[in-house]
């Protein structure tokens, strides 16, 4: 490896353009290779005209500013440049590119410049948002057809395929009426619910005795068979208990179906006391070590129970009388 040239002469990094120092094989600033400025002698070095540096001949630009290099003095002797046409000379020499560009940073008409375009920038993009969101709520609200998302048939279905064939025009239940539906007295919605509420109370009064059947023959059926049957009188109760709830709910403000109200909550209760007792004959039986005894007795305590019971309320529903609606 040879060595910077000596003689006071300050070399220049060809990559950085960073002062090298005395013997240096690579540039302490870049880490550049100076193999190649290594042993010069003073007729391969010239002086740049522009910033002053020390360079090689063989350089075609001065590797610090740029500048195009060709017929410079000699370092050691200025005084032998080649004379040349001043204005030729002068065309060749070149501003550094980095000079030429202005920094950001100190220049405050690009900042002021910058801040315009920025303020547009913003405000497309506020536009740009703008237009999304209407063109969303657009495509959701479709004002052009009202309809299109609308669910509901308006169109012949095809029912054969669903066990009974032709075709529906409309779903059942929808009004395609264009009447105004007549509008009942107080006493006549009354009315409606008690009679309804009396009819419910005649069936499960005859479901309960099909339940009081299916209990005494728990000894001899299966434990399969025992569970359906508790199943099916627990969902009796449950009817009960909502006949009774549906008969309190109705609305005797007006004092013409006041006692009859009263009359059919008192049934209802007479139908729940069968109920009651059915359903727990059944937890008596199903309960884990039930023995055949204890089965025997369940029974027939709840068959004491439902013939009371019921007895109650035949009497009860052959006594009562439903006044007819006052309009």
């Amino acid at each position: 490896m040879g060595h910077i040239p000596k003689a006071g002469l300050t070399v220049l990094c060809p990559r950085c353009g960073s002062a090298l120092p005395e013997g240096a094989s690579r540039c302490p600033s870049c880490g550049a290779d100076l193999s190649p400025l290594a042993a010069p002698t003073a007729e391969d070095l010239t002086w740049c005209p522009a910033c002053g540096s020390v360079v090689s001949r063989e350089m075609d630009a001065c590797p610090h500013c740029g500048l195009p290099l060709f017929g410079q003095a000699d370092p050691l002797d200025p005084g032998t440049a080649e004379p040349g046409d001043p204005s030729e000379r002068d065309t060749r020499l070149l501003p550094r590119l980095q000079s030429a560009i202005p920094s950001p940073d100190d220049d405050p008409e690009l900042e002021g410049a910058r801040r315009p375009r920025a303020a547009r920038s913003l405000i497309v993009a506020a536009v740009a948002a703008a237009v999304v969101v209407v063109a969303a709520i657009l495509v959701l609200a479709h004002p052009w057809n009202p309809n299109l998302y609308d669910t509901r048939a308006d169109t012949p279905a095809d029912t054969s395929m669903e066990g009974f064939p032709g075709t529906v025009d409309k779903l059942s239940g929808q009004d395609t009426s264009s009447e105004a539906p007549e509008t009942l007295t107080a006493d006549e919605a009354t009315f409606a619910v008690l009679t309804g509420a009396l009819e419910e109370a005649d069936v499960l009064s005859q479901e309960l005795t099909a339940e009081m059947a299916n209990l005494t023959g728990a000894a001899s059926a299966s434990p399969e068979t025992r569970e359906a049957w508790s199943e099916e009188a627990e969902a009796t109760s449950l009817r009960v208990s909502n006949l009774i709830a549906s008969v309190q709910a109705a609305d005797v403000s007006t004092g013409t179906y006041a006692e009859a109200q009263a009359e059919l909550v008192t049934m209802g209760n007479y139908l729940r006391n069968r109920a009651d007792a059915i359903t727990g004959a059944w937890e008596a039986i199903l309960s884990p070590g039930a023995t055949e005894a204890g089965i025997a007795e369940a029974v027939s305590s709840a068959e004491t129970e439902n013939r009371t019971y019921a007895n109650l309320y035949r009497a009860a529903r052959g006594d009562f009388e439903l006044p007819d609606a006052v309009a």
